[in-house]
């Protein structure tokens, strides 16, 4: 947790020409693992001697990884140069002024309190893909698709892109998801939300109302924003003390329309159906849903 801080004070230490370079790398990465140095200047259009300078700086203070195993030495970014990078452009844009205390941390993600230039509180979400296999991403996230030369930095870029994409198209339906403010890089900065995890709560007092308040609201991303949640779960469901229901963590939402909508929505009715019957003893009809969202005839 220690590392975003670090990476806010970087923020504020590192002169324009870091940034320069940074960035130059970041645009490097497109074609290589680990960037050449005429690649580097190339791209920050400073001259190789500048360029040297920064790099050696940068590297020493542990925001690049170095390697001269490709024949060549070249450079990489690391996550805590993304997470300086994504918190510069944000603070540029005039989207936040800080970072605070970590709010979670989930298997593909970290969350922290942010402030909003006008100083409200807001929610910074890191997305880091790579704490998962990269074989297993490949094959769940549409969003990698094809691609072969993809690093995990540019993986959490894209799942912050989906996922911002998501809030953005669900919050017209006001169903209590985070609001979309912005999103740089792997970073998306959101509206608070409150609430604990459906998989935390000691005993719901009302567990049928809880889960038909789910399935309705299933059914309305479903019906009137066109989308599937995918990963659907006890972990991604927030419920406050009015028991309203908060869904979260939508990076790997897909179309109603997608040639797999029917698998896709059936697997995340299961797992909901999996948590209630265990827990609860109550269930529903699965089949019903799906005839709802005309699925199924």
């Amino acid at each position: 947790m220690a590392q975003i801080f670090r990476a806010a004070n970087f923020v504020r230490e590192l002169e324009p020409e870091d940034f320069r370079v940074l960035v130059g790398i970041e645009l490097g990465q497109r074609r290589f693992s680990h960037v050449p140095i005429d690649q580097i200047s190339f791209y920050c259009r400073y001259p190789r001697p500048e360029t040297q300078f920064r790099l050696d700086k940068l590297h020493k203070l542990g925001l690049l990884q170095r390697s001269s195993q490709l024949g060549y030495i070249g450079y990489q970014l690391i996550f805590e140069s993304y997470d300086i990078l994504a918190l510069h452009a944000l603070g540029e844009k005039e989207i936040i002024k800080g970072v605070g205390s970590p709010i979670g941390k989930g298997k593909e993600s970290d969350v922290y309190f942010g402030q909003s230039i006008d100083g409200n509180e807001i929610a910074l979400k890191f997305h880091r893909i790579g704490r998962t296999s990269f074989r297993k991403v490949r094959k769940l996230r549409n969003y990698v698709k094809n691609r072969k030369h993809i690093s995990w930095l540019y993986i959490s870029r894209l799942s912050a892109e989906s996922e911002f994409a998501a809030l953005q198209r669900i919050q017209p339906l006001k169903l209590n998801t985070p609001a979309p403010f912005a999103q740089n890089r792997h970073v998306v900065a959101m509206g608070l939300i409150d609430g604990q995890e459906l998989s935390t709560i000691p005993q719901l007092e009302n567990p049928k109302e809880v889960l038909d308040e789910i399935l309705m609201q299933v059914e309305r991303f479903f019906l009137e924003a066109g989308m599937i949640h995918c990963d659907l779960c006890e972990f991604n469901i927030l419920i406050n003390p009015d028991n309203e229901i908060r869904i979260i963590d939508w990076p790997q939402w897909e179309e109603s329309t997608h040639p797999n909508a029917l698998s896709y929505l059936k697997r995340d009715l299961e797992n909901i159906q999996i948590f209630f019957t265990k827990h609860y003893g109550t269930t529903f009809e699965i089949d019903e849903v799906l005839r709802t969202c005309k699925l199924i005839d």
